[in-house]
């Protein structure tokens, strides 16, 4: 293999990225950054207090480990230009199904972690604006592989490389000549990436990476919306439990992509019909994620609140890994948090913070509630991990003013949240004001129809 694919030192590489890995849990009472929300004004209630939100916080969460386990596994078995065996673990992750608890495709981190090295070497020429040598880069792995002609797995990861580097061109906007170059960059890539994974349809060799990748090529299709509900189709039917691809869906569905709120609600409807054997009700809140969290209000005159509601409920039953229990609250509690109408289906879905701190949330992951809304400037790692925990204790000291006003400190532990002095003897927690929408097995409702 050529230099240029080659870093000097692999161990300084790896060892530089295993010293990541601490894993930091604060305890209870330790200090911690100022929130970022504005005190009240001076004649105002008394401020609240984030320091007497007690609970444990992980730096570096067990999605994040496994994912970078897994990438940096498969960037070795490149660098020792061990193919076979790389094929063969793409294609046992992939049918399999195996997936990170924070649904992230195992076959994909592999392939990511194979072709890091001469991705980023692209990325860097496509920094420079030097279209030649991002194309040349990635062909050198072309010649590299053996038998990626003949194995699906092998051309998947080859293919997911040209997309990745194509996502950096359109990631880069310009005017003028450089856009155009930039614009026809991106559309070579994605021609190359659907030109390897054209011979392999995903449904006769049981690919749910590849049928993934068709869905992110769809773009190259002169009539994409006719083609989106049922590439999605094939995908969702073949890796019913990762919530990766139906976020995608609804992000395709969108009026900015090859849909309309519309069709994005009906879709959700169909998704959770025939996701119901394993998510319930959640598959319609996996579709309607990302699309809410766009920032396009519009989306909020069409979900259905309540059947979102009952559905963050449904994944919470099945998922109550703390990534997951990080991701929706800082869903609910961050991304939607502002002003709304009290009855407006934002404030019933920003509502269910309340219940899914009491209930399921007990550490902080600080990355997600980092992403959970976009800030401006560019900051490092570091800053992101704070900015990430002053949010996550800003919402819950919001949540909690009441008791802390009181004096009491909120202490999340395994067994639930515990108030400090105890408000009274026969409990530890007053009912939730946000707690609106109670556990199905309090409920005498029927379950909202699906279709």
């Amino acid at each position: 293999m050529s230099d240029l694919v080659r870093p000097a030192s692999f161990l300084r590489f790896a060892l530089d990225l295993l010293s990541r890995k601490r894993h930091r849990e604060r305890a209870f009472g330790a200090p911690v950054v100022a929130p970022e929300r504005t005190a009240p004004a001076a004649l105002g209630p008394a401020p609240i207090e984030p320091a007497k939100i007690h609970i444990p916080v992980r730096d570096t969460s067990p999605e994040a480990l496994a994912r970078q386990t897994r990438r940096l596994a498969g960037r070795a078995l490149a660098r020792q230009e061990n193919w076979e065996t790389l094929a063969e673990q793409l294609r046992e992750a992939d049918t399999a199904r195996a997936t990170t608890c924070g649904d992230m495709p195992v076959a994909r981190l592999l392939a990511e972690g194979a072709c890091s090295d001469v991705v980023e070497t692209a990325l860097s020429a496509v920094a420079a604006g030097d279209a030649t040598t991002a194309r040349r880069t990635l062909y050198c792995l072309h010649d590299a592989i053996e038998g990626v002609a003949g194995s699906a797995w092998l051309s998947y990861a080859l293919a997911q490389a040209h997309v990745t580097v194509a996502e950096a061109w359109a990631a880069a906007p310009t005017t003028g000549d450089a856009a155009i170059l930039r614009r026809d960059a991106r559309s070579q890539h994605l021609e190359t990436a659907a030109r390897l994974i054209a011979p392999f349809h995903p449904l006769e060799v049981e690919s749910p990476a590849i049928a993934a990748l068709r869905c992110a090529l769809l773009e190259l299709d002169p009539r994409p919306g006719r083609r989106v509900i049922e590439d999605y189709e094939d995908l969702i039917d073949l890796d019913p439990s990762c919530s990766a691809h139906m976020r995608a869906l609804g992000r395709d569905l969108m009026p900015t992509r090859f849909g309309n709120w519309d069709r994005l609600e009906r879709e959700a409807r169909r998704t959770a019909g025939r996701t119901a054997d394993v998510w319930g009700a959640g598959g319609y809140v996996w579709v309607w994620l990302d699309a809410l969290a766009s920032g396009q209000l519009r989306g909020f005159a069409h979900v259905d609140a309540e059947l979102f509601s009952e559905g963050l409920h449904d994944i919470l039953t099945r998922r109550p890994d703390q990534h997951t229990a990080n991701r929706l609250a800082a869903f609910c509690g961050m991304t939607l948090s502002g002003a709304s109408e009290p009855s407006s289906a934002r404030a019933r879905i920003s509502g269910c913070f309340g219940w899914i701190a009491e209930d399921h949330l007990r550490e902080i992951h600080p990355a997600l509630w980092a992403g959970a809304r976009p800030f401006a400037g560019q900051t490092g790692a570091s800053d992101r991990l704070r900015l990430g925990e002053s949010r996550a204790r800003s919402s819950l000291a919001e949540h909690f003013a009441h008791q802390l006003r009181l004096g009491r400190e909120v202490r999340f532990t395994g067994a639930g949240v515990v108030l400090s002095p105890s408000p009274c003897a026969a409990s530890a927690l007053a009912p939730s004001a946000a707690l609106a929408y109670p556990h199905r097995e309090l409920r005498d409702e029927d379950t909202p129809c699906l279709t």
